[in-house]
């Protein structure tokens, strides 16, 4: 008898370390951008207002929030159909570049009416981001979310964990149930199975055990250990980021820091 459990991943924002790569994108194109200002400015001898450029590439900002909003509204609202798909990604992302110029543009506009001394006019500001920018956004909010979403449809899985193993002992072959299992550890070329009273050898690796059992209480604490976190009685710190771990049936596991991220809910 297998015991199912139903997992649902989670749509995640794609990220280099901690930070969003849209952030990334945006810092790196806005600082390309001002850049540009002033090196065209010095090649045609023209004044470069620092203040002003960067306030004109604040344009590239918007696409942060916008591009959050447009990946959650194209999960809603997306069908199956490839080809009704798209037509819908297209009227959404030219719906979405008009609102990212009319935002800017009362921005722009508001900033330099407080900021310059003499402002700038909402029309030509409008008509001279949508001459430069509208294809670029169009095709940002086009192609960046469908690469986004593509890669991070959310799913729901169905898998199936063991509630017993078989293992062969001489001639006979023991069925145990998971739920008695204290801990498996390596004693190549075999895995030792300890349950509340026995232990059985086995020729099962870990990295298998690791398919067959419910991670959500078998963790992969060691590369030669697996533990039934249902049985522990006592975690103690070493100081060096590793942990031991004392089952129920008095045996000491050390938790390695290099398996922090299957056992730190432990420490919760």
């Amino acid at each position: 008898m297998e015991q199912s459990i139903y997992i649902s991943e989670k749509f995640k924002i794609p990220r280099i370390g901690k930070i969003p790569l849209c952030v990334i994108i945006v810092v790196f194109v806005f600082i390309l951008a001002v850049l540009q200002d002033y090196i065209y400015s010095r090649i045609k001898h023209t004044g470069f207002y620092l203040s002003e450029s960067m306030l004109y590439n604040t344009f590239w900002a918007f696409f942060i929030p916008l591009t959050l909003s447009i990946n959650r509204l194209l999960k809603l609202v997306n069908p199956k159909n490839i080809l009704g798909r798209f037509p819908i990604n297209l009227g959404i992302a030219i719906s979405f570049s008009f609102i990212h110029i009319l935002v800017f543009t009362a921005l722009f506009v508001l900033v330099s009416h407080l900021v310059f001394t003499t402002p700038h006019r909402f029309t030509t500001m409008f008509n001279t981001a949508f001459s430069n920018q509208f294809f670029i956004a169009v095709l940002w909010y086009t192609v960046f979310p469908a690469i986004y979403i593509s890669k991070h449809k959310p799913t729901d899985l169905t898998t199936s964990y063991f509630e017993k193993i078989k293992v062969k002992v001489g001639s006979k072959i023991i069925t145990i149930p998971t739920s008695t299992i204290q801990l498996i550890s390596t004693d190549k070329p075999y895995s030792i199975i300890y349950t509340n009273d026995q232990k059985f050898l086995d020729n099962t690796t870990l990295k298998e055990f690791e398919t067959k059992l419910n991670p959500k209480c078998f963790l992969r604490v060691h590369r030669s250990t697996i533990i039934n976190a249902t049985y522990i009685k006592e975690l103690k710190s070493r100081s060096n980021g590793d942990y031991d771990a004392r089952l129920e049936n008095d045996e000491t596991i050390r938790l390695s820091r290099h398996y922090r991220r299957n056992w730190h809910q432990l420490l919760q």
